[in-house]
């Protein structure tokens, strides 16, 4: 260890490797001990196992080993501000550049330091100054500064609230010419890429036609890779919003973007490049300036299959939307003679996802007349993908589905004598949760499914006279497991060397068929995976045994089966009750295991809780329950584990002190980061939702009022996401100005603009509990803010001057 620093966990690393382990590779935990490090933990110099180990290299001199030098003292947050004071000397601006510079080309401990002085602000200021003035001296390193000094999103979200003009000074910067102008514009553009994949919807429909043009011709300069990459995320996040679409296609983009593919560029850039080119291909415009490449279809084609599956998804929505909108007879010759046709064949025949397939045969059939003659498509295939196939085959009605309205690969009859398809049947029965029949109404006594193997073999005959006509027979389908043979997997699934084995088979047949799925759960399968994922983590928490990683895999395995048996409400309340000991495991699944499995676990939580029965399970709790919550949601997992985290919240916090807990474990700070982050409509509704719980609580309106941007981004999502969004957020502000309302709270409220949005939502059709609600916040301070000039006069007139 060159500088031995020293963890609250009381374990000492090299301060490089434990800063690369917290900042870079953003680890919350101590490598060693597996405990958790919070956010502004110290590291603490360890100085006398420094002077041991420098000892140590001086006595071993002779064998060649070096002296370790003692290392510089930590950058100090005061020096800083004294250096950003000095910035806008003009004699000392230049020196103090290039000594921040310096400092955050150093290490990940003095950018840190630099962020908590306020450098960012301080450059952006510095920025828009140079933007105004027109002047460039001090520019380069100021945006060296940005480019390395990495901006937490809620601070840049901050700046684009405080400083709008950052982006028009970045676009000018990326207009002019000056000394080391490819390594300004690189910087310039990286810093660009964090702003925009920050900001918010507001922010991206404002960006102007000059901003596109910019952009554009950082990808015709070339300037470098790393600038090039950031030029295409800007353009791919602001590609959905307003009408940057056409702005771009204006700009050149597309024969852009066209040339720059044929570079042969990497992996990452070529996806990048498809995704933007998807995009602007959704426009009439930008079809036609692909179109009007000359490589432009072939370029597609060639990437098709040949980089990666996310390039495969683009490439395949490009062609998608060239054949069914522009699609002419000149067009399509095009694709046949760059072979697009074959490439489009070849999907068919190789292993990739079942989406591609069909995107394919959509292409295919929708123009099968015009490439019938292309040697790559069988007579069968035609056939089959020919739209007239259905017109020119009479298919006996007996053969269809009443729900599908297909026909029918595995009949089956229920109890009321109809005939459905098993698939279509299952999913009405066990996945909608209907106990009716779809076409008589009445009452199913019980949900057996009978298989009809007489109409079966009608079909598959049928389908054998009709070969000619491009009608496939239908295999004969797999008959559904049986109880028995569960119990015998399950019995067999108890010895450690065939666990494993047993339990890839249990996930097979539970993948097959709802019916699968029923009979494992009537087999004890339920009860039998739960104990096991127990028993697992309560072994890892007692110690590591020898098998432990084979023992782990096994828990994982069991707990996927469990989230996708789709349980029915008698197998989740199996799963509840035990004294909660199966909430208990989910809780340290939650804590230790890996991100697919905290994922079922949170998921698996979410169903086991909406059909509880018994109040005492969710009032008793444990705080760590909803710090483990509040983690996962940080850790954004994935989009289904966010729903599931936020629908858990919204369902337990009113039991109990629930909110108190969900408040302590850190949710109210955490919503708000991520309201800034999210414009997903449902996902904001839920966030809302979740706040409006635990504004009920002191301790959560504390929470909202501590955070800068609390009230601010509350009022914000008035009016601009839903009403259901709208309804909550007023919510959340009446508990605010009825019981947390000091002087300083309303100054803020005022200048917020959450006076004028209040006053909005009486105006405008939001619903009448919204309004009325909205009436009563302005009602209780209208005393307050008698002097805003958007406050109505009927509301005045209540608080004469």
């Amino acid at each position: 260890m060159k500088d031995p620093v020293t963890a609250i966990t009381g374990i000492t690393y090299d301060r490089e490797s434990i800063e690369h382990w917290l900042f870079k590779a953003k680890n919350r935990t101590c490598p060693v001990t597996k405990q958790p490090l919070p956010e502004d933990s110290d590291l603490t110099p360890n100085h006398t196992l420094r002077r041991l180990i420098q000892s140590w290299c001086t006595e071993n001199a002779s064998k060649g080993i070096d002296r370790i030098p003692t290392p510089k003292s930590p950058l100090n947050k005061f020096y800083v501000q004294n250096l950003l004071r000095d910035l806008w000397l003009p004699k000392l601006q230049l020196k103090t550049l290039r000594k921040l510079e310096v400092f955050a080309v150093e290490n990940e401990r003095n950018r840190k330091c630099m962020i908590e002085a306020g450098v960012t602000k301080t450059m952006v200021s510095f920025l828009v100054s140079c933007f105004k003035k027109g002047q460039t001296n001090g520019l380069e390193e100021a945006l060296s500064i940005l480019y390395f000094v990495r901006t937490p999103s809620i601070e840049t979200k901050l700046i684009l609230i405080e400083n709008d003009q950052i982006i028009d000074s970045l676009t000018w910067v990326l207009g002019i010419n000056i000394n080391n102008h490819v390594t300004v514009k690189c910087h310039a553009v990286s810093v660009l890429k964090t702003i925009i994949e920050k900001a918010s919807s507001n922010v991206l429909e404002r960006l102007k036609p000059e901003f596109f043009k910019r952009i554009v011709r950082v990808l015709s300069e070339g300037i470098s890779q790393q600038g090039i990459k950031a030029a295409l995320h800007v353009m791919l996040d602001a590609c959905p919003w307003g009408r940057n679409r056409i702005m771009m296609v204006e700009a050149g983009a597309v024969f852009e973007l066209i040339e720059l593919e044929l570079g042969s560029p990497e992996k990452r850039t070529t996806e990048l490049t498809l995704g933007i080119l998807f995009h602007l291909c959704s426009c009439a415009d930008g079809r036609a300036q692909f179109l009007s490449h000359a490589g432009g279809i072939a370029m597609v084609t060639k990437r098709l299959l040949s980089v990666s599956p996310a390039a495969n998804d683009r490439a395949m929505l490009i062609l998608s939307l060239i054949s069914k909108f522009s699609g002419t007879t000149m067009v399509l010759q095009e694709m046949l003679r760059v072979k697009t046709v074959s490439r489009l064949c070849m999907v068919l025949q190789v292993e990739c996802p079942i989406y591609l397939k069909d995107k394919a045969k959509e292409i295919l059939r929708t123009h099968s007349v015009v490439w019938k003659d292309s040697p790559c498509i069988e007579g069968s295939l035609l056939t089959r993908y020919s739209s007239s196939v259905m017109d020119e085959i009479e298919v006996p009605p007996y053969f269809l589905c009443p729900i599908s309205m297909e026909i029918m690969k595995d009949p089956v009859t229920v109890s009321t004598g109809i005939t459905y398809d098993r698939n279509s049947i299952e999913k009405w029965i066990f996945f909608s949760k209907n106990n009716t029949c779809p076409v008589t109404k009445q009452v199913l006594s019980d949900s057996d499914l009978t298989p009809n193997h007489t109409l079966r073999r009608l079909i598959q005959s049928w389908c054998t006279l009709n070969a000619s006509h491009g009608m496939e027979r239908f295999p004969t389908p797999k008959q559904p497991i049986n109880k028995a043979q569960i119990v015998k997997l399950l019995n067999d699934a108890k010895s450690s060397q065939l666990q494993m084995k047993c339990l890839t088979r249990l996930r097979v047949i539970a993948s097959e068929s709802e019916t699968n799925k029923r009979c494992m759960e009537a087999a004890g399968a339920v009860e039998f995976l739960a104990s096991l994922v127990s028993s697992t983590y309560k072994a890892s928490l007692e110690e590591v045994s020898k098998d432990g990683i084979e023992f782990n895999k096994a828990s994982d395995e069991a707990l996927s089966i469990l989230y996708y048996l789709q349980l029915s409400d008698t197998g989740l309340r199996t799963l509840t009750g035990k004294n909660g000991e199966f909430i208990e495991t989910l809780m340290h699944v939650m804590q230790r295991g890996n991100y697919e499995s905290r994922a079922y676990a949170v998921l698996l939580l979410k169903s086991m809780f909406e059909v509880a029965d018994d109040p005492m399970k969710m009032i008793s709790l444990k705080p760590v329950f909803f710090i483990e919550l509040v983690q996962l949601l940080h850790d954004q997992i994935s989009y289904k584990a966010s729903k599931a985290t936020l629908n858990l919240l919204i369902n337990l916090c009113p039991w109990g002190r629930n909110r108190v807990k969900a408040v302590d474990g850190g949710a109210v700070s955490l919503l708000i980061d991520l309201l800034l982050d999210s414009s997903e409509k449902r996902v904001c509704e839920m966030m809302l939702m979740v706040l409006d719980q635990l504004c009920h609580c002191a301790e959560g309106r504390a929470e909202l009022m501590k955070h800068g941007a609390g009230l601010a981004i509350v009022s914000k999502k008035i009016l601009r996401v839903s009403h259901v969004a709208s309804e909550r957020a007023v919510n959340i502000l009446l508990s605010i100005s009825k019981f947390s309302a000091s002087p300083s709270v309303l100054q803020e409220m005022l200048q917020l603009g959450v006076v004028a949005k209040l006053c909005l939502v009486i105006q405008m059709d939001c619903g009448s509990k919204t309004k009325e609600k909205a009436k009563e916040v302005l009602k209780l301070h209208g005393r307050t803010w008698r002097n805003s000039p958007c406050m109505p006069m009927n509301l005045l007139s209540r608080y004469p001057s």
